[in-house]
Parts: C-alpha cells; sequence; structure tokens
C-alpha cells in the first residue's frame, strides 16, 4: 500500500512542471482574456473598468461579424475534407510502402513541411498562383489562356494553401490507425471471398475511422484559428474570423472585443470537436457491441 502512494506521488511530482506551464501560460491568459471580454470601452477604444455583454452582443449583431463566423466554419469544414480526401490514399501508400527504406523516404517527405515556417510556405504559393507566377506562366506559354488567371486574393487560394499547410497532420493520424491494424484482417477476409474493394469498405475503413476523425480535428482546429495564411494568400478583406480578431488588435485596438471574437471562434471549435469526439465514441461502442 505504501509502495502504491510512493508511486502515485511520485507520478503527481513528474506531472508539476507541465501543470504548472499549463496554468501560467495557458489557463491564466485565458481567464484574463475572457474577463477581458466583458469590458467595456469609450469612443477613443480604451478599455473602462465596468463590465457588460455589450462585446458579444456587438459580435452576433453585426453583419459581417456573423458572416465571418459562418465563412470560418465552413472554410475549415472544406479544408478538412478536402485533407481527408488526399490524405488516406497518401498514408495507404505511406504503410504499405514495399520496403523500409521507401516507407523512411515518405516519411520524410511528409513531414519536411513542417520543418519549413508557415510564413515561408504561404509565400511560395503567392510565387505560384500570381499573376505573373509560375502556374499563369506556363497557361500562357502552353497557350491555353489568353490573359492570366486572378487566383490570389479570394477564398479558393485561402483552402489551397490551408490544405498544403493542414494535410501532414491528416495523413499522419491515418497512417498510425492502418498501421496498428492486424495485418491478417485483410487476408482473413478477402479468403472468406471478400473482393478487395468490400475488404476495404468492411474491414480496412472502419477500423481507421479513429485516425480519421483525430486527424479531423486537428485539420479543423488548425484551420479555423489560422490567419497568417488567409491574410497573405487571401488579403485582409476576407470575411475570417481570426482576420477581424487580427484587424481588431493591430489596427482598431478594441481588445475587449478582439477578446470577444476570440472566445467566440474558441466556442465554435469546441463545439465541432466535441461533436466529433462524440461521433467517435459512438462508432467505438457500435464496434465493440
Amino acid at each position: 500500500m505504501r509502495i502504491k502512494k510512493k508511486n502515485q506521488r511520485f507520478h503527481w511530482f513528474m506531472l508539476l512542471p507541465a501543470c504548472l506551464f499549463l496554468v501560467v501560460f495557458l489557463l491564466a491568459p485565458l481567464v484574463m482574456m475572457l474577463v477581458l471580454s466583458f469590458r467595456d470601452v469609450d469612443s477613443m477604444m480604451n478599455t473602462l473598468q465596468t463590465y457588460s455583454f455589450s462585446q458579444y452582443m456587438h459580435v452576433f449583431t453585426t453583419d459581417a461579424y456573423v458572416k465571418a463566423i459562418g465563412s470560418t466554419v465552413w472554410v475549415a469544414l472544406q479544408t478538412t475534407v478536402i485533407c481527408l480526401l488526399m490524405a488516406y490514399p497518401a498514408a495507404y501508400v505511406l504503410v504499405k510502402a514495399p520496403n523500409p527504406r521507401l516507407r523512411a523516404f515518405f516519411y520524410i517527405l511528409l513531414v519536411s513541411p513542417l520543418l519549413t515556417s508557415v510564413v515561408i510556405r504561404t509565400f511560395a504559393w503567392i510565387v505560384l498562383l500570381s499573376q505573373n507566377g509560375l502556374i499563369n506562366g506556363m497557361l500562357l506559354d502552353l497557350q491555353l489562356i489568353e490573359k492570366p488567371l486572378s487566383m490570389l486574393w479570394n477564398m479558393n487560394a485561402v483552402i489551397i494553401a490551408y490544405v498544403q499547410v493542414m494535410l501532414p497532420f491528416a495523413v499522419l493520424p491515418i497512417a498510425t490507425s492502418l498501421t496498428d491494424m492486424d495485418r491478417h484482417l485483410r487476408p482473413a477476409s478477402m479468403s472468406l471471398g471478400a473482393g478487395r474493394i468490400r475488404t476495404f469498405f468492411h474491414v480496412t475503413l472502419p477500423l481507421t475511422i479513429p485516425g480519421m476523425v483525430t486527424g479531423a480535428i486537428i485539420v479543423f482546429s488548425l484551420a479555423a484559428g489560422s490567419y497568417i495564411t488567409p491574410l497573405l494568400v487571401g488579403g485582409r478583406m476576407q470575411p475570417l474570423l481570426p482576420l477581424s480578431i487580427y484587424q481588431q488588435v493591430m489596427q482598431v485596438y478594441n481588445l475587449p472585443l478582439a477578446a470577444a471574437m476570440s472566445f467566440t471562434l474558441l466556442v465554435c471549435v469546441l463545439v465541432v470537436v466535441s461533436l466529433l469526439s462524440y461521433l467517435l465514441k459512438r462508432w467505438e461502442a457500435r464496434m465493440h457491441a
């Protein structure tokens, strides 16, 4: 009994530094920002000592901010779906590589973009998509178009850049699920008369749903909260909530309104993540029933 208590104390002692770090640098700033979101401002955007729900009322009664909330969630969902559709075959090839060296090479290709700054990768898309960029230059040289296409400063450019940035975060969880799957299940299914397609939809796909949901949660959370990528390739006029928060902080200096919009975005992300987590639990319960 004493040994068990000592082990528990040791575990708590090992967790203490991480818990203190999260409290000081995550929980405390969130509480401070939550308090700030209820503060009033004067006509000069100076924060007052009074409290009200005026900032949240302003967020949900202003058409531009309501549209930004919907656009942010919609763009994040589109990015998530596209990433999952592209990540599944990539993860399958990654796991089913014929030899370890090729598999390691694929992993290096997958992880190498994560070693590069998001800003640098986003500027690379500007080089590709601008009117005098590589893609327009190639299309003009091939005489497929008569004048350069406008591929920057719109939501399509934002989604393309999002997918390129977020794709590795969708591939890795799916690859983990494929790796953890019992390698005898597919041959057993095919030996019982199921073809490759039926085996995929009845054996492989159901067992990789947890990896897909995990990847969806990561991609959606990152896409909903990103502002560097849409700012650089979409422009500051795009109706996205992170850009509105950036403008309130850096240009208007209305910090309480920015805090209110930040918590609105946080709640939206938590609702979607909670829904995905609930669906995952229902799926796992169904699989183990």
